[in-house]
């Protein structure tokens, strides 16, 4: 171990100190209502409420011709910078990032590496924004170069991430099938309630 003055603490020989602005790309959605859908065809409109809670008959509606770098798709890594401070794995298809939401990417660093540390960090942002005093905290681009980390070496990283990606896939599965079975169940519960179907 050797002290690393950014860190203020011990680290492993060999580890190094970086910021999460480095180490990811930090996509901010856009104003929707510059995009409204006009037609038949349109993507659902991905706000704190949708990244919480889900799509539903609310949802707004975006035009398909949006910007490339807005449109979200299962797997992807969103990060609520504002009111709701919240990291999630996004796993309800394609759909248009509103404003106040990062799409949080990175060609160098694997997934699993920048969403975690997005999560350690996350009560650390929940009690600056708390400190602010404000009716609607928020974490900046600032913020996020001041949020020092500690950086292992990449090869150990790729290898922890070796080990964690099947988790990933297998949770984003399960997520999917989840809300295929609410679908079902909130379809069927009324017809059995009121006697159009019943089961033997």
């Amino acid at each position: 171990m050797v002290y690393n003055k950014t860190l203020k603490r011990e680290i492993p020989v060999g580890w190094d100190d970086t910021n999460l602005f480095r180490i990811a790309r930090y996509f901010n959605g856009l104003p929707i209502k510059k995009y409204r859908a006009t037609g038949d065809d349109y993507l659902p409109v991905i706000k704190i409420r949708e990244m919480n809670d889900g799509i539903n008959s609310n949802t707004e509606k975006a035009r398909i011709d949006i910007p490339r770098e807005a449109i979200i798709d299962d797997g992807d890594i969103l990060f609520s910078w504002s009111a709701t401070l919240d990291v999630k794995i996004w796993s309800q298809g394609k759909g248009v990032l509103n404003q106040h939401i990062f799409k949080v990417t990175s060609d160098k660093y694997p997934k699993s590496f920048y969403y975690y540390e997005l999560r350690n960090y996350l009560q650390h942002f929940k009690m600056m924004a708390d400190l602010r005093k404000t009716t609607m905290g928020h974490i900046t681009l600032d913020h996020l170069k001041q949020a020092y980390i500690c950086l292992p070496p990449i090869l150990l990283i790729e290898q922890l991430n070796r080990m964690i990606e099947p988790l990933f896939d297998k949770q984003l599965f399960l997520e999917k099938e989840n809300r295929s079975l609410i679908k079902l169940r909130d379809w069927l519960l009324p017809m059995l309630m009121n006697g159009q179907i019943a089961i033997k």
